[in-house]
C-alpha cells in the first residue's frame, strides 16, 4: 500500500508459474507504467503460497487505472510473464494510513464489504489502540472506487505469528461484527518484496 494518497489505486492479485520470470517482465514494463500515470508499486508474495503475487499500484489517472488490465500490451505481458488464469483486480480510492516503508515486513491484505463505510471506519479508528498493542505497526485503508462499502485494509507487523494471532483474536472478530463487516471476507497473509515510487 502506498502512503501517498493518490486519487486512485489498482490492486492486482494473480498466481504465477515462476516468480523470477514474472518479475523480469514486470521490471521491464516500468516505463509503460509511468506513462500510464502509475506513481509507484508495492509487491508482496503470499506467505503460504509464494507464487501468489499481489501488486498495489497508486495512479494519477482514473481512466488509465480502470482500463489498464484490458490493454492489449498488458494482456500480452501477463501471458508472457506466466500469470496463471485471470488476475483479480480491485480499483480503489486510498483513504488514509501510516505504513512502514523503510523495511520489508509481513502483512495482511483484508478485503471485505461493509454495511456502511462511515459507521465501519468509526469502529476501525476506535480500534487503533488494540491494533498497536497487538503488534500492528503499519496500516492503510482503501475504499472501493465504485462501491464505497467495499474496503481493502492493509496491516503490517514484525512477524507473521503476530498477524495470525491478531486475525484469530476474539477482539477483532467482535469489532468486525460491530463495524458491519459482511461475510464472506478474505484475508491474505503476505510477505513484502519491495516498494518503489516512480
Amino acid at each position: 500500500m502506498s502512503q501517498d494518497l493518490a486519487p486512485v489505486s489498482l490492486l492486482v492479485i494473480h498466481r504465477v508459474a515462476d516468480y523470477d520470470a514474472w518479475r523480469e517482465v514486470f521490471d521491464a514494463r516500468l516505463s509503460a507504467r509511468k506513462q500510464a500515470g502509475f506513481l509507484g508499486h508495492n509487491v508482496t508474495r503470499g506467505a503460504d503460497d509464494p507464487q501468489t503475487v499481489c501488486v498495489y499500484l497508486p495512479c494519477s489517472d482514473v481512466d488509465n487505472a480502470r482500463g489498464y488490465l484490458q490493454r492489449a500490451d498488458v494482456v500480452q505481458a501477463l501471458k508472457d510473464s506466466g500469470v496463471e488464469g485471470s488476475p483479480t483486480a480491485y480499483l480503489t480510492r486510498p483513504m488514509f494510513g501510516e505504513v512502514i516503508s523503510d523495511k520489508l515486513l509481513p502483512a495482511i491484505i483484508v478485503h471485505h464489504g461493509v454495511e456502511d463505510y462511515d459507521a465501519w471506519v468509526k469502529v476501525y479508528n476506535d480500534f487503533d489502540l488494540y491494533r498497536k498493542e497487538s503488534g500492528i505497526v503499519g496500516h492503510a485503508v482503501d475504499q472501493g472506487f465504485d462501491d464505497p462499502n467495499n474496503v481493502i485494509v492493509y496491516h503490517q507487523a514484525e512477524a507473521l505469528t503476530t498477524l495470525r494471532a491478531f486475525v484469530d483474536s476474539n477482539e477483532l472478530k467482535e469489532r468486525m461484527r460491530d463495524g458491519g463487516v459482511k461475510e464472506p471476507f478474505e484475508i491474505r497473509f503476505v510477505e513484502e518484496v519491495d516498494a518503489a515510487e516512480y
